[in-house]
């Protein structure tokens, strides 16, 4: 189990989203989209997350990724974003994180990617956030 999502005490709101492009034979040829909603979590969650790969390293205490991530109860988490990983992956889709200080609606990673195909400033702002390795 690999979680490492680097966080700030001051940024406790997550986000991760899919970026695609649209294909050649596309009528938006070659444009940006926001594939799939952002994923929502905190940094008490990455912290749960972080000690459920520690218990699954435990050599006194046996424990298996999914007792692990049951006794922390991040689970459903950890599948919404394997799963999303997997989806970006099938789809050719990069993903990218956000921390904020404020909770975000979703409205506005629609129009960050949107804007990213005009706006270099926006198009930095995903360079930036792009999750690389995953």
């Amino acid at each position: 189990m690999k979680f490492e999502i680097k966080t700030d005490p001051k940024l406790n709101y997550h986000y991760i989203i899919a970026v695609g492009v649209h294909p050649a034979t596309s009528s938006n040829a070659g444009k940006m989209y926001l594939k799939y909603t952002p994923i929502h979590f905190t940094n008490s969650d990455v912290g749960s997350m972080q000690h459920a790969a520690m218990l699954t390293k435990d050599k006194l205490f046996k424990t298996t990724g999914s007792e692990a991530l049951a006794a922390t109860g991040m689970g459903e988490l950890a599948a919404t974003i394997s799963s999303l990983k997997l989806a970006a992956a099938a789809n050719q889709c990069t993903l990218h994180h956000f921390s904020s200080e404020w909770e975000i609606d979703d409205d506005w990673f629609t129009t960050l990617v949107e804007l990213a195909n005009t706006s270099d400033h926006n198009k930095q702002l995903l360079k930036q956030s792009a999750m690389r390795g995953v």
